[in-house]
């Protein structure tokens, strides 16, 4: 397999996942404003939607959109149980990774276009509070130790993975205690720290 990846971005959950499971793959770096790949291959011709993850499972055979990528790469071993092999257990990581994806990515992916102005900023703070309240309220009531269950699985690292766009933004995650809880209970995990080295994020 090959991951194409920009560094920090939504792709270093599929990085994480990737570490995770007992397979052999290959990064290519994109340069999201180029659209080029590290070997200087126009992106656009690997995944014509232009921005990352994109796995390349076999030659010739892609798959894109962090909602499909991250299950499958968690379903690849199940020894490791990142994601219950069906029913509600499954439903409900990809329910989180519906929600991630839809509105916590795309609360953030504002601060990341065209410069704003400060009340668009308040807004936009606003908006991602309002998302990592209702998470962290989740995780204050609930028995797991992690979203979905007691194992690590692809909705932590997306989790993680955006959250991390907080340190960019100047977005203060202080008062979200069970957030911060679970980020550094990620953050020590070897496949995180491989792939943020591995991606520059981290020395």
């Amino acid at each position: 397999m090959k991951l194409y990846y920009s560094p920090g971005a939504c792709s270093l959950a599929a990085h994480i996942i990737l570490n995770e499971i007992n397979v052999d793959f290959d990064l290519e770096r994109v340069d999201l404003k180029t659209h080029k790949t590290e070997k200087g291959t126009d992106y656009f011709t690997i995944n014509p939607k232009g921005y990352v993850p994109a796995l390349e499972i076999n030659p010739g055979l892609m798959l894109t959109e962090n909602v499909a990528i991250l299950p499958f790469l968690a379903q690849h071993d199940p020894k490791q149980d990142l994601i219950p092999p069906s029913g509600l257990g499954r439903a409900k990581v990809l329910e989180w990774l519906g929600y991630l994806n839809s509105e916590l990515h795309d609360a953030y992916s504002v601060f990341f276009g065209p410069a704003l102005s400060p009340e668009e900023k308040e807004r936009g703070y606003a908006t991602i509070n309002k998302i990592l309240e209702y998470t962290d309220n989740y995780l204050q009531e609930s028995d797991y130790d992690y979203l979905v269950n007691d194992h690590f699985g692809p909705a932590d690292a997306y989790l993680f993975v955006l959250t991390n766009w907080s340190n960019s933004i100047n977005h203060d995650l202080s008062p979200f205690k069970n957030v911060i809880a679970l980020r550094n209970k990620v953050a020590g995990r070897q496949s995180v720290q491989i792939a943020m080295r591995d991606e520059g994020l981290i020395p």
